[in-house]
């Protein structure tokens, strides 16, 4: 039996012990722990942190006033970063693109030799229509002329330039005016007199193609095929638009000719810049057959896979005139590290992103034609005779020109913003924006007379071909052997950015790279490994022995030290301290 002087405590003393701790006194024990290991974090962080300022928000040295001040000043500079980060990042979003010089020039070996169109401004011979004469017998309203010569001269008003036509037939559609433009066409022969191609004589028939245009019949050198530029299966079958049949499959805009094609690839191209390298066509017409109303030439420079536009671009070829036109590339490239904006912010579209119904290959100037005729179609209901259009669309007859007219006048005055709400949605569809590789001619002319006569008798050439006949002459060659491009850059990517916001919050607060992996480390890792600590040391914890204070000499008082949360780990502790036992 136990001594009488060692005092014995019952388990009911423990259990009313155990009771008078309530559960309200522990949870608001744990949320004033977890406070003050919060703040406890914090402070160390500020000690020992890189941010600039943060240091003095702590410490026991320092006034209240000293830490509302340094408070105070992180807090402006905080906001002065993030106003200053937000121009950064309205102008990486606005303006990620810049337009500058390539760094080194380009040959003129390393893109096609331009495309010429010529456009004869005489129609017809003039013993198949004298346009002027049947003119003025309808404008007259004398005079007799079969149906034939009617319906040449209501083909001839539609592809002939002048402005003073005061006659209008009440003719909606003329779905047969291209045969008769056919029909009715000078032949190739009485038009081109020769060609010389590299300062070499060509065959006239082998380097130029009829094409047809909104000016007639007209023939292109250089030009694509039209298996290569248009999509036949969307085109109607009743004549064709390009004659060109030679294929483009070693050469395209994007990538260029290919390695080892050397000159005889098609589109042509030439090694060096001047007229020895260039494309020299002599032009005729026959003095009958000129007409006061309607005759001449036009010429139009464009690139090889565009669809020419005469109306829009053309160059004046007078007679008796030696035309020469001196080319001056302008190449337009993007880099690849572009192909990730949207085309809106770049301003530019690549083959792959812009579908044309009626064109494979995309450029803005097939864009703007689909898209007028397009929006012809649905204003007039037709279109001209010279657009792209499906099989079971009409081309619109002399009674629908205004309407044409009208139509074409909305479309390009739709930037100016007054284009009425109604046609607005239709008209944005269009979107033609430039295409991102993009090839352009710049031409400088000058024209001098031609006294063709004197040369032909001296050197006794062409003299019966020239009986009774006018002479042109057209030269076109490159300027110079290189020429500088034009390229699409990233302005602003995602390094930039970044190293300018670096650059300001280390301005305005000294912070880097490493002092965002602090504030990671002080407020995840360095709690989770205390954490972790205290959970090995309270798995080792020991029991220690030390005297009873409160009895006699005999007594001892048997402690266990317990870390961690007592009512987990030790039930008997959680109600009160460790029972006295007789040893």
């Amino acid at each position: 039996m136990a001594p009488t002087s060692i005092p014995i405590r019952l388990y009911s003393d423990r259990a009313t012990k155990f009771l008078r701790h309530g559960h309200r006194a522990i949870t608001v024990r744990k949320l004033r722990e977890t406070r003050n290991a919060g703040l406890n974090v914090f402070r160390d962080y500020c000690c020992n942190s890189s941010i600039h300022g943060f240091k003095y928000f702590v410490g026991s040295s320092r006034t209240r006033v000293e830490k509302i001040f340094w408070v105070s000043m992180c807090v402006l500079s905080i906001y002065g970063c993030g106003g200053l980060i937000r121009t950064v990042y309205d102008k990486w979003m606005r303006s990620p693109v810049v337009v500058t010089f390539a760094e080194k020039p380009t040959p003129v070996y390393d893109i096609p030799f331009p495309a010429v169109t010529i456009c004869p401004i005489t129609k017809v011979k003039s013993n198949v229509l004298n346009f002027t004469a049947v003119y003025q017998r309808v404008i007259d309203g004398g005079g007799s002329f079969t149906e034939d010569e009617y319906d040449r001269f209501l083909a001839m008003i539609q592809v002939c330039d002048f402005a003073f036509n005061k006659y209008v037939p009440m003719q909606d559609f003329d779905d047969n005016l291209v045969h008769v433009l056919k029909e009715m066409a000078i032949p190739f022969e009485e038009l081109f007199l020769g060609c010389y191609w590299r300062n070499m004589p060509v065959d006239c028939g082998e380097l130029f193609a009829s094409t047809l245009t909104e000016r007639g019949i007209c023939y292109t050198f250089n030009g694509l095929s039209a298996d290569d530029v248009l999509r036949k299966e969307e085109y109607h079958q009743e004549f064709d638009h390009l004659g060109e049949k030679r294929s483009s499959e070693n050469w395209s805009m994007e990538h260029g000719y290919r390695p080892n094609t050397g000159l005889k690839v098609y589109p042509l191209r030439v090694a060096n810049p001047g007229s020895k390298a260039g494309l020299l066509v002599l032009m005729k017409s026959d003095l009958e057959d000129m007409d006061y109303l309607c005759g001449g030439y036009q010429s139009q420079i464009h690139n090889p896979d565009e669809y020419p536009q005469i109306s829009s671009q053309a160059i004046r070829v007078p007679m008796n005139q030696a035309l020469t036109m001196r080319i001056d590339p302008h190449m337009i490239t993007t880099s690849d590290n572009v192909m990730s904006y949207e085309p809106a912010k770049r301003l530019c579209y690549y083959p792959h992103e812009r579908y044309l119904r009626f064109f494979r290959i995309y450029t803005k100037s097939n864009c703007e034609l689909e898209c007028l005729s397009n929006f012809t179609l649905h204003m007039c209901g037709c279109v001209q005779f010279s657009m792209p259009r499906a099989a079971d669309v009409h081309i619109c007859g002399l009674g629908k020109k205004q309407c044409c007219d009208t139509a074409e006048s909305i479309l390009q005055e739709q930037g100016l913003g007054l284009v009425d709400n109604s046609w607005k949605v239709l008209l944005q569809s269009c979107d033609c924006l430039p295409a991102c590789i993009f090839l352009e001619y710049k031409t400088e002319m000058w024209q001098a007379h031609f006294d063709w006569r004197r040369l032909t008798d001296t050197v006794h050439v062409f003299e019966k071909e020239l009986n009774n006949s006018d002479l042109t002459s057209i030269a076109v060659y490159f300027k110079e052997a290189q020429f500088i491009s034009i390229k699409r850059n990233q302005l602003f990517g995602l390094n930039d950015f970044i190293a300018n916001c670096g650059g300001i919050l280390g301005l305005f607060m000294g912070v880097s790279l490493l002092s965002i992996v602090e504030i990671l480390y002080y407020f995840t890792m360095k709690p989770l490994i205390n954490y972790c600590l205290r959970r090995t040391r309270k798995s080792h914890s020991i029991a220690t022995v030390l005297p009873y204070g409160a009895g006699g000499n005999n007594s001892t008082n048997v402690r266990v030290d317990w870390e961690g949360d007592p009512e987990k780990d030790d039930p008997l502790a959680a109600a009160g301290s460790a029972p006295n036992m007789d040893e």
